[in-house]
């Protein structure tokens, strides 16, 4: 098992609650990462970068949906609206943890190939290759979520 302290911090161990709590958009928002990390990542990795007014029109499309196909008020409105943010909750969370197992088998990758140099090695290229390998994974993983 890999112990993962929290950013900036020394004596801080990270608990994964989003491999145990149940999926709810409070724990997507605790999770997400910062949106400057993400940009930067698809940056370093070629990525297109998203149409700068997306969330707003996300939103609004929602928003039309929603008034258009689930009544004004009352528990019937509280079920329909649950049944459409489930999915996405769940695939988004779904898409969170594989970014983090990617991005935790990349950094476990370099450090092997950082040991590997030190040490003085000489036939390390499958090292090399599993490490840009899983670096590229981190980079295709969180351009998805």
């Amino acid at each position: 098992m890999r112990v993962e302290l929290l950013p900036g911090m020394t004596n801080v161990v990270r608990f994964p609650v989003e491999r145990r709590a149940r999926p709810t958009l409070e724990l997507l928002r605790g999770i997400a990462p910062d949106v400057r990390e993400v940009l930067n990542l698809a940056e370093a990795f070629g990525m297109e970068m998203p149409v700068p007014d997306l969330r707003e029109w996300a939103d609004a499309a929602t928003a039309e949906h929603i008034a258009n196909q689930v009544p004004a008020g009352g528990a019937e409105r509280e079920a329909m609206l649950s049944e459409l943010l489930e999915p996405v909750v769940v695939g988004a969370i779904a898409s969170c943890r594989e970014a983090h197992d990617a991005w935790a088998a990349a950094a476990a990758a370099e450090q092997t190939l950082g040991r590997a140099q030190r040490a003085g090695y000489f036939r390390i290229e499958s090292l090399q290759k599993r490490a840009a390998a899983l670096a590229w994974r981190v980079g295709t993983s969180t351009g998805r979520s």
